[in-house]
């Protein structure tokens, strides 16, 4: 974990907010290749209560971007992170990853290139998007939140190079999730949403699904009728039953059998 001390020296070579909100600071700190970006999360009222005994977002975020390593996907580095605590309640933490230079959200991108069949980039970056969850997905990962927002375009959009930039929602199955009922939870966020409908057009969708399914007409055809007729109520109720479940029951005790208290002595 990067120390107090060595964030204050980056930040006195130079500091640049990205994001100032009442919960959330991103800045960039520092300058050329040692350059960081610091995610600062807090929580206030209701939202600190439902911390009690909790992960920090820090840390779920830290472990999850390992964890899109280990699937071999791209990723903003996770560096560290660290949490402030009053009465087993999280008030603040720190999320320090490497900064990526030369990148865009996909959503910004996609906002900028014009619609209609007349960019190219269109078409290459939603097949690159569909490959990148087909990638976490055999790698074990269900992302939760694979948004355009949570994207990042690595330098000119017409190289198709994304990589995932943010994950607090992630689980980590350690066993391929793709073809599986868990896997059409990401579906419908990264292509079947209303929002991924305005973003995309109907036949980029299915370039997307096209290239996630790595060709297979038949399995895009399969999986379009189970996503598409999706609602939006049907699905945030599965996103949530899924994140509860896994995350807050399933998770715990694998850790427990995983890291077994040792015997007093």
């Amino acid at each position: 974990m990067f120390s107090l001390q060595e964030l204050n020296r980056l930040a006195a070579q130079s500091r640049v907010v990205l994001k100032q909100e009442p919960a959330t600071t991103v800045e960039v700190l520092g300058q050329g290749p040692d350059a960081v970006v610091r995610k600062v999360y807090r929580n206030r009222g209701t939202r600190w209560l439902q911390s009690f005994g909790r992960r920090s977002r820090a840390e779920r975020e830290y472990d999850n971007l390992r964890a899109v390593e280990r699937t071999g996907s791209a990723c903003t580095r996770a560096l560290g992170w660290s949490a402030r605590r009053r009465l087993l309640c999280i008030e603040e933490s720190t999320l320090i990853t490497q900064f990526v230079p030369s990148s865009t959200p996909l959503k910004q991108v996609l906002a900028n290139l014009p619609r209609g069949g007349s960019a190219p980039e269109r078409r290459l970056l939603a097949a690159a998007a569909g490959q990148l969850l087909a990638t976490l997905h055999r790698g074990g990962f269900l992302w939760c939140t694979p948004m355009p927002r949570n994207i990042l375009v690595l330098g000119a959009p017409a190289q198709g190079q994304l990589a995932v930039c943010d994950t607090p929602a992630g689980i980590d199955f350690g066993r391929s999730i793709r073809g599986t009922a868990l896997s059409t939870i990401d579906l419908f966020d990264a292509a079947f949403s209303p929002s991924r409908r305005r973003d995309f057009s109907a036949t980029e969708r299915f370039r997307w699904l096209l290239a996630y399914c790595a060709g297979d007409r038949q399995e895009v055809r399969r999986l379009w009728r189970i996503v598409a007729p999706r609602s939006v109520f049907a699905h945030d109720a599965r996103r949530a039953l899924a994140m509860f479940w896994h995350t807050y029951i399933l998770l715990p005790l694998r850790r427990r059998r995983s890291h077994p208290q040792q015997s007093a002595t």
